[in-house]
């Protein structure tokens, strides 16, 4: 597994995400937050915490209900999704809004690819010589604010939310893209030859060079 990550700023804020990468290479977590990002690293350790458990304790009882369609460990990364909610609104945001986080969490288990997230990033999937394909895309289709970023699904505002949570098997050479952005180009869905980080950049960056993104790349060896 490879990961690689490019931020591209402009006159415009958008608030680049926390990065942890589970040392086993199990699992993946992002977190973006806007506002007051100083409960991010509290908040990491409570997410590592609890996929850590579910690795070591298969039978782990929690207080939500799987998804019949779902994997396992996509409904492990679901709960852990919900269980961050659920600290966030009560003990960041419980008096007045600190913060709101946009999530995705990404496990790995051999070439399965399970995911849960709340917000940015987009995910595609780009096959070797092929186009990418969006695997969970939500672009905002504002036009007013001169697209000035702004979080649209996120987590830690009420008690209730709904994940995104999806499975995946992948190949070698297979890669994951992550975008957070406020637009999605139409431009990079005729993207098909091999293409570096850097050239995912160009492409986005030439479509609206005011419009600032972060960029990330899972790739299986």
């Amino acid at each position: 597994m490879k990961f690689e990550e490019r931020s591209y700023s402009s006159h415009l804020i958008r608030p680049r995400p926390l990065i942890y990468i589970d040392p086993a290479e199990n699992f993946i977590i992002l977190l973006t937050a806007w506002g007051s990002s100083e409960a991010l690293s509290r908040i990491l350790e409570n997410i590592k915490q609890h996929l850590q458990t579910v690795r070591q304790d298969d039978e782990l009882t929690t207080p939500f209900q799987n998804i019949l369609s779902l994997s396992d460990q996509a409904n492990d990364l679901r709960v852990a999704t919900l269980i961050t909610n659920d600290l966030v609104f009560r003990v960041l945001n419980q008096e007045k809004y600190q913060v709101i986080i946009e999530s995705c969490f990404i496990n790995l288990k051999q070439r399965h690819v399970a995911w849960s997230q709340m917000g940015s990033p987009h995910l595609l999937l780009k096959k070797k010589n092929e186009k990418p394909q969006p695997l969970s895309c939500f672009p905002e289709s504002r036009t007013d604010l001169q697209k000035v970023p702004l979080p649209v699904h996120f987590l830690g505002a009420e008690p209730t939310i709904s994940p995104r949570c999806g499975d995946l098997y992948l190949e070698n050479g297979d890669e994951i893209i992550f975008l957070s952005s406020a637009i999605v180009p139409s431009e990079i869905w005729s993207l098909q030859n091999e293409l570096s980080l850097d050239d995912w950049t160009q492409a986005l960056a030439k479509k609206d060079e005011a419009q600032p993104f972060w960029l990330g790349r899972l790739k299986l060896d």
